[in-house]
């Protein structure tokens, strides 16, 4: 019973170890993607690719759709619906930057657009 117990014990602390990074979610409500502007240039909204994360790391699509993503640390990929590979790096908590499928950053980020925590310590 005693070589049982050790043995689960082991397994656990293997099982908290994530390749990729720590299992995490977006934050839930809307985000809208746009192509970024500058001192000069407004940023250009893209309606058809945003979407509205939901619970269970799923996500609802402008045409109604649902889907799932995973995030991985700082890493998000869109698993299925009609989304699927799209990959993004995280900005921050409240801005993704899509990545081409050598990791280089397109020109297209999606802002969260949900409520602000305007709530501040001490």
């Amino acid at each position: 019973m005693v070589v049982f117990a050790v043995g689960v014990l082991g397994l656990a602390g293997v099982a908290q170890a994530v390749p990729g990074g720590r299992l995490m979610v977006l934050p839930k409500g809307g985000w809208t993607c746009e192509v970024p502007g500058d001192a000069a240039v407004l940023p250009v909204e893209k309606p058809e690719l945003g979407f509205k994360t939901i619970p269970d790391s799923s996500y609802i699509a402008p045409d109604g759709s649902r889907g799932t993503y995973l995030r991985l640390a700082d890493r998000v990929t869109i698993t299925s619906g009609v989304f699927a590979g799209r990959r993004f790096q995280m900005d921050g908590e409240e801005i993704l930057r899509e990545l081409a499928t050598d990791d280089t950053q397109l020109n297209l980020r999606c802002v969260h657009a949900g409520p602000v925590n305007l709530s501040t310590s001490g």
